[in-house]
């Protein structure tokens, strides 16, 4: 049930082009997925500049207060400011030049590694440690980054990041989730729906199937063991009395069209 249940309902908010910046609040990412919408609608002019055009091109920017890194400059900065950074600035390539000379100056794999995983559980924002981790996996060399995603699926803090991304990403396909990690995914797509829709589109969304359904999917997230105990909460308390109301709002405003459309016409007066 839960893993059709994903195929419709995991948000792809996790998806972010290179080099867009990261949302710092639910906001932000919504003008961040408005933007990305426009830029995939039209045909857009790319131009490749030479070395000195670069060069140029960032001295101005620096004299407007612009942020224009350099691959070398993040080598001393902390995990977390590194990986914001790598999403908002960074191609590829360059975010995974910058990575290996960050964990080289950081005691190497294994040691920055934990300092890294720590800075995405940190994170304010479920959106935002999702886009992190992302940026993490994305820039490792070879295959260490889907590796590593595949080895937090039983981490008990990062583990719905880390399915979720692997989800987005399509190197994991729902039905090939255990039944535990369906409902953490559950759970999961719920708090990221409810982070960046906030709670009027959050109710709509999960009504759509109607309230039985609705409460069977909160019901679900509510025993997965989700880490976000916070948010769980949140889940509880719509579960307790918005999700009730809000469902006979909808029933009420469907009667009324229904009355609506039903009604017999007045005769024309001649």
């Amino acid at each position: 049930m839960w893993k059709g249940f994903l195929l419709d309902w995991l948000p792809r908010t996790l998806t972010r082009l290179p080099g867009e910046p990261l949302a710092d609040t639910p906001g932000g990412l919504r003008a961040l997925l408005r933007l990305r919408a426009e830029l995939a609608d039209r045909p857009v002019e790319l131009i490749r500049l030479t070395d000195l055009g670069t060069h140029a091109v960032r001295q101005r920017l620096l004299a407007e207060g612009r942020s224009t890194p350099l691959v070398g400059e993040l080598t001393h900065a902390p995990a977390a400011g590194l990986l914001g950074v790598l999403a908002e600035h960074y191609d590829p390539d360059s975010a995974r030049a910058e990575l290996a000379a960050w964990t080289t100056a950081h005691g190497g794999s294994a040691a920055s590694r934990g300092q890294l995983l720590q800075a995405v559980r940190q994170a304010p924002f479920r959106t935002r440690a999702a886009a992190m981790l992302d940026t993490l996996a994305t820039a490792l060399p070879g295959g260490d980054g889907e590796k590593l995603l595949h080895s937090l699926r039983a981490d008990p803090e990062l583990a719905p990041t880390a399915l979720g991304v692997l989800t987005v990403c399509d190197s994991l396909a729902p039905d090939e989730l255990t039944e535990a990690e369906a409902h953490l995914m559950v759970a999961e797509s719920l708090l990221l729906l409810l982070e960046t829709g906030g709670e009027a589109a959050f109710l709509d969304a999960v009504l759509s199937g109607g309230l039985s359904q609705a409460e069977d999917v909160i019901r679900a997230a509510l025993t997965s063991g989700h880490p976000d105990h916070t948010g769980l909460e949140q889940l509880r308390r719509f579960a307790q009395g918005p999700l009730r109301a809000k469902s006979a709002q909808l029933g009420r405003l469907n009667a009324a069209r229904a009355r609506g459309r039903t009604k017999p016409k007045g005769k024309r007066r001649h």
